[in-house]
């Protein structure tokens, strides 16, 4: 089974192989299956056993911004797996979180939509609306 999530995988009329991460419209090539599986791992960011090469930012922080880095990189980066994606807070200030979605999610349209409506939700479920406030997207 492949450690690409929403990546569909097709050989093309002349031969060669084609892979399209689906949410975010990611396209890469190759003349073998392997090859455009290879190539769209680089492109999300992923090493060759599958796991992002993003280090954490956790370590950054303390209190509760280390507790909210730890979050987004727990259980929201597992949310966003489904996708191949991840979070990772930036900054956390006066209630508002700066946070960096990668991989798949990077440059993808419904990252905006993604922040607003799953995150932010699922930090003020998890914190409060009096911690986290609002969210600002890493541009």
């Amino acid at each position: 089974m492949s450690d690409l999530n929403s990546v569909v995988v097709n050989k093309k009329a002349d031969g060669s192989w084609q892979a399209m991460h689906a949410p975010s419209g990611k396209v890469s090539h190759g003349l073998t299956k392997e090859e455009a599986e290879a190539e769209m791992r680089k492109i999300l960011g992923k090493n060759a056993e599958g796991s992002f090469d993003e280090p954490i930012t956790s370590d950054r922080f303390a209190g509760t911004a280390k507790e909210i880095a730890e979050f987004l990189e727990g259980p929201i980066s597992e949310m966003l797996a489904s996708h191949d994606g991840y979070a990772r807070l930036e900054g956390f200030q006066n209630a508002t979180a700066i946070v960096r979605l990668g991989g798949g999610c990077e440059g993808c349209p419904a990252s905006t939509m993604t922040l607003i409506d799953g995150v932010l939700s699922q930090l003020q479920d998890e914190f409060g609306e009096h911690v986290i406030a609002e969210i600002t997207p890493v541009s």
